[in-house]
């Protein structure tokens, strides 16, 4: 009996360090209740949302390596996102952020995937999120987003924590 209980403490203790470590990523503040969910033909099995005032972007992700689809909205903002199968090349790694301004670099979960973030400034008004989210089997996609400002910034770092994949 005391065993068993030890090894439910120790489990919870391993899930509990296993969580902390996976929700490194500040809380977003963005309501996204009212974003309508989107998908494409060109990566068929995944949902995000967006906002309203973004629309697909046919010419994104043509040099993408896998399917991809972008969107983009009249201020700049773009989005796009590839999809590597469990069976592709191993993806590059995600570039660094050190010594851009602001900077982020965590880990989330999404859903029942992993996501990895790495969020900067790359100019005075340009912001770039580099994002990797891996699914247990080890299927992913791969995230490219720009951003003019900081708010942009907020709205698309929101909707990488969106994205879902079909019976996940």
């Amino acid at each position: 009996m005391i065993t068993r209980a030890l090894l439910a403490s120790a489990v919870l203790v391993l899930a509990s360090a296993t969580s902390a470590r996976a929700d490194e990523c500040p809380a977003s503040k963005v309501d996204i209740g009212d974003w309508p969910i989107v998908r494409s033909a060109r990566v068929p099995g995944f949902t995000l949302r967006l906002p309203r005032s973004f629309a697909r972007d046919s010419s994104q992700g043509s040099r993408a390596a896998g399917p991809s689809a972008g969107w983009s909205d009249t201020a700049g903002a773009r989005f796009t996102m590839t999809h590597r199968s469990t069976d592709a090349m191993p993806a590059a790694s995600l570039p660094p952020s050190e010594g851009a301004s602001p900077s982020t670099s965590c880990e989330t979960r999404v859903g029942a995937a992993t996501a990895t973030i790495v969020a900067y400034g790359a100019g005075p008004s340009a912001y770039v999120i580099h994002a990797r989210i891996r699914w247990p089997d080890g299927e992913s996609v791969d995230v490219r987003a720009d951003a003019a400002n900081p708010t942009h910034l907020e709205l698309l770092l929101a909707a990488v924590r969106t994205i879902r994949r079909a019976g996940a």
